[in-house]
């Protein structure tokens, strides 16, 4: 038997032999450990200056994005109204100050509170000169000359109506919208974010609280940095890479990552402490000492601690991933994987695919603050995610739109049930804004079709999405669902945008003239109006399928002026030859009036082909006379530059007599389908018959459009209507053939088309 000291030697060393076998698991445990939290802490840090460079990236989008807008408005404004046009635009922006710089650099610039700064010397700044040579730019930071703080300046080029550049539209950004992006918290305000440059010295610095922290030094003396660091920072800067290392600043190891932002070299650098992500090393090592006493207790328990760590992390991490900042509520990315998989694991259930958007909110942001309008989007997000259930979720996709997935007993419920959601959304806005009240337009896709087993999940959102642009057509909110004939006219649509540009270009647009006959004297052809044809090869195009779409997506413009410069080349023609000429009407959309340089175009085209006054006629749509204000101005000056004005399909919409009673206009065209669609017609022509008697007491011709048959030509000529225009008489036609029939008639009568 062992003695009793002896037996002590030996307890005595079996525990130095457990302890320093727990030690050495210890510290091979340590290694690991720090080895696994340096390249999580690393990669989370990577998601975060990620995070943080996109919203830098964007705010510096959204000011050049702002600039062009502002750029495309002053390219037709003269000089003497610059100033005051970009006071009335900086009221409204954030920019410190703004100008229009001239080729050689000198600019006047508007303060935001309307000071003048003249006589500023841009020639010698590199942001100038690459503007001028047609880039958006971003100056370095510097100090305000004007004032405190510091600024950047972003620069576009703005070009004339000649497509040459005019000049630069400048504009003073003040540091701290940097700053405070910069300054956004990060791991408990113990993160540093900063602006550096390529060589590692300091755009913009923040301290912990988002706080400016000025603009000197370089992030080589962060604090203690090995020399082959130093080497690989500057090598990856230089070379326009990411990195991260490390570093260590009064005993503390801190991270650093490094990404690059995509503008002027610019780099964007968060630090963090180690202690800041992860558990301290001390209190490893403290752990490791604790071992030789409670190591195995302590061993779980390290490990449940670093595992807790980083599932926390991870949480956040796919919080960042998968919420939506603003509401609360699953974003898109989470939302493709979720719904997916409810599809995939329910392939007997039939789901309703939906995506939605909020009509009206754009005018609802603009009257009452993009505050109110995120407060909105809050609730409206709420009141989506009410009708969530373990088989119905819903996402924010961006700004005011929405998408979700849920199961579907039939559409009329699926369809009824949304109303009801219309309703409440409308009902609670509508006490704010009685014009503009919030509702929903949703397009739906069924898992029900024909196609849904050979259909992808994000085919199944686009196809919905197809769906959403049919119900916004509509005039009121609606839910409309998917149907191969909407994917087919979705892609026609693309298939003439796509085409669009080299239309023009090509002369492929042609001039259509359907004559108006004088009722009242013979029948003889009095004018016509110019319409446009699409001639693509051998196929023509209908108008029904490109002239909305070009109203949509303000293609019309440049149409109406293709259009009006080429009845004024016809015109023109006509008088060189000698022949006899007569008035030609031109459509006119809702949006070729709103633009600035209208009334300058029109003019100048006119006097540039040399068209005498009366000779040509600007047809405007019912709905703008009722509801533009303007619109009795701009007929009174378009009067006086030698136009006539027409208001075309009067009858057509809600007429409103006030239109006869307050607009100048010369002639009132009037559409049949005021009588074709009638129930009554007898009563219908009552009403026609006082139109047109209106119209003569207050002096304005009239022109049904439509007329099909003899016996309505009879009808209107008996009522006093002055011109008829429609297939009675003859079908829009062709430019050579227009000119054979005014050379056939020479004045003549105008023969009734045959039945």
């Amino acid at each position: 038997m062992f003695s009793s000291s002896e037996q002590i030697k030996r307890t005595f060393a079996m525990g130095l032999l457990i302890g320093g076998v727990f030690l050495v698991c210890g510290l091979i445990l340590l290694r690991q450990v720090s080895s696994q939290n340096e390249r999580e802490n690393a990669l989370y840090l990577y998601d975060t200056v990620n995070q943080l460079r996109t919203l830098l990236q964007r705010q510096i989008a959204l000011d050049f994005q702002t600039l062009h807008g502002v750029a495309i408005s002053l390219g037709h404004v003269p000089e003497k109204e610059i100033l005051p046009a970009l006071k009335e635009v900086n009221d409204n922006n954030a920019f410190l100050r703004m100008g229009l710089a001239g080729r050689d650099g000198r600019v006047d610039l508007v303060d935001i509170g309307g000071e003048l700064r003249r006589g500023v010397n841009l020639s010698g700044e590199p942001f100038f000169q690459e503007a001028l040579a047609g880039r958006a730019a971003l100056s370095e930071v510097r100090d305000n000359s004007f004032g405190p703080g510091a600024v950047a300046y972003c620069a576009v080029p703005v070009h004339d109506s000649d497509g040459g550049i005019r000049g630069v539209l400048v504009a003073a950004n003040p540091a701290d919208v940097f700053l405070n992006i910069l300054g956004i918290s990060l791991f408990d305000n113990r993160g540093v974010s900063s602006l550096i440059d390529g060589s590692g010295a300091y755009v913009l610095r923040s301290t912990a609280g988002g706080t400016a922290g000025g603009r000197e030094g370089d992030i080589f003396h962060l604090g203690s940095l090995e020399d082959t660091t130093r080497e690989q920072v500057l090598e990856n800067l230089q070379k326009n890479q990411r990195g991260v290392f490390f570093y260590t600043t009064e005993g503390e190891k801190h991270f650093a990552a490094y990404e690059p932002l995509g503008v002027n070299n610019w780099f964007l650098l968060c630090t963090v402490p180690a202690a800041a992500l992860s558990l301290a090393p001390n209190a490893l090592w403290l752990s490791v000492c604790v071992i030789i006493g409670l190591a195995l207790l302590l061993s779980f328990f390290l490990l449940w601690r670093v595992r807790s760590i980083s599932n926390r992390y991870r949480g956040e991490l796919e919080r960042l991933a998968f919420v939506d900042p603003l509401t609360g509520v699953r974003n898109v990315n989470r939302f493709k994987m979720d719904a997916a998989g409810l599809v995939r694991r329910n392939p007997d259930m039939v789901f309703a695919v939906w995506y939605a958007d909020i009509k009206n909110f754009k005018f609802y942001n603009e009257m009452f603050g993009y505050e109110m309008g995120d407060k909105e989007l809050v609730r409206i997000a709420g009141l989506l995610t009410d009708c969530d259930g373990p088989l119905a979720i819903c996402c924010r996709v961006s700004a005011d739109k929405f998408a979700g997935i849920r199961p579907m007993r039939s559409r009329e419920e699926f369809t009824r049930e949304f109303q009801e959601l219309c309703k409440r959304i409308e009902g609670d806005t509508a006490r704010l804004s009685r014009a503009f009240p919030l509702a929903l337009h949703v397009g739906v896709y069924s898992t029900d079709t024909a196609q849904a087993g050979e259909v992808s999940f994000m085919d199944m959102v686009n196809r919905a999405n197809i769906a959403l642009r049919a119900a916004k057509e509509g005039n009121s909110a609606a839910c409309v669902f998917y149907s191969e004939d909407m994917r087919g006219l979705a892609l026609r649509q693309l298939d003439i945008e796509s085409r669009m540009e080299a239309a023009l270009k090509g002369d492929q647009f042609k001039l259509y003239f359907q004559p108006k006959v004088d009722i009242q004297n013979g029948n003889r052809i009095h004018g016509a109006e110019v319409l446009a044809r699409w001639h693509d090869g051998d196929r023509l195009v209908p108008p029904c399928d490109f002239i909305p779409l070009f109203e949509r997506n303000g293609f019309i413009i440049q149409l109406d002026r293709y259009m009006f410069s080429r009845a004024c080349a016809w015109l023109q023609r006509r008088i060189r030859e000698g022949r006899p000429t007569l008035n030609i009407a031109v459509n006119v959309s809702r949006l070729s009036l709103m633009q600035d340089d209208f009334l300058h175009y029109y003019s100048n085209t006119k006097e540039r082909y040399a068209i005498p006054d009366g000779l040509l006629e600007l047809e405007c749509t019912e709905s703008l006379a009722l509801f533009d204000e303007r619109f009795r101005e701009m007929v009174l000056e378009l009067q006086k530059r030698g136009f006539r004005c027409s208001l075309d399909d009067f009858g057509a919409g809600f007429s409103s007599l006030n239109v006869l009673k307050e607009l100048p206009i010369d002639v009132l065209k009037l559409d049949m389908l005021f009588l074709r669609k009638s129930r009554d017609l007898k009563r219908e022509r009552i009403v026609l018959s006082n139109i047109i008697a209106m119209a003569q007491e207050l002096g304005i011709n009239t022109v049904a459009e439509g007329v099909e048959h003899a016996e309505q030509v009879d009808f209107l000529r008996a009522k006093g209507c002055n011109m008829v225009q429609g297939y009675a008489f003859a079908r829009p036609m062709p430019e050579a053939e227009f000119n054979s029939l005014l050379d056939k008639l020479r004045g003549g009568a105008m023969p009734l088309a045959q039945a």
